[in-house]
């Protein structure tokens, strides 16, 4: 009975460590992209001990960077750029699961109508939750890749390919 159990714990978690996250975004959220000349990459710090498994920052970094270049998105430290931010937060639990949320969000600068104060704020975001083992935390790095293809679909439906 345990072992059953246990088989179909560990099949829950393997299919929610791998299943993508949700599609387009609304249509508000793409017309944001419009006419952004660039992008800045930007990735939180992440837990140690994820880092110790081999999820790192840097990595994720260079992975979101090389994708956006790959798919000719242009990327740059413009102060008039669109800000992408990664945030991916873990948690271990005792089994030796890790927990985690992975976001990527597009944070502009905007003008606040009623008081013409300017902030930057989200204009488009996409998460996804899941637990992996540790031997497999590297692989958050795949889900938040798949994140910024949505991203990357998205600034293309409104903006023409360079």
């Amino acid at each position: 009975m345990w072992t059953m159990l246990r088989a179909a714990v560990m099949a829950a978690a393997i299919l929610t460590a791998i299943a993508a996250p949700a599609a387009a975004q609304d249509e508000n959220e793409r017309e944001y992209l419009t006419d952004l000349r660039e992008i800045n990459v930007f990735v939180d710090d992440l837990a140690a001990d994820a880092e110790a498994a081999g999820l790192t920052r840097d990595g994720i970094e260079a992975a979101v960077e090389a994708r956006l270049r790959e798919r000719r998105v242009p990327v740059g430290r413009s102060q008039l750029a669109g800000d992408l931010y990664v945030r991916v937060a873990t948690h271990r639990s005792t089994t030796g699961l890790y927990a985690y949320f992975a976001r990527v969000s597009l944070q502009q600068l905007v003008t606040i109508e009623g008081n013409q104060e300017r902030a930057f704020v989200d204009t488009w975001d996409l998460d996804s939750l899941g637990t992996v083992g540790e031997a497999n935390l590297p692989q958050v790095q795949r889900v938040v890749l798949q994140i910024v293809d949505v991203f990357i679909d998205d600034y293309f439906s409104v903006n023409d390919p360079r």
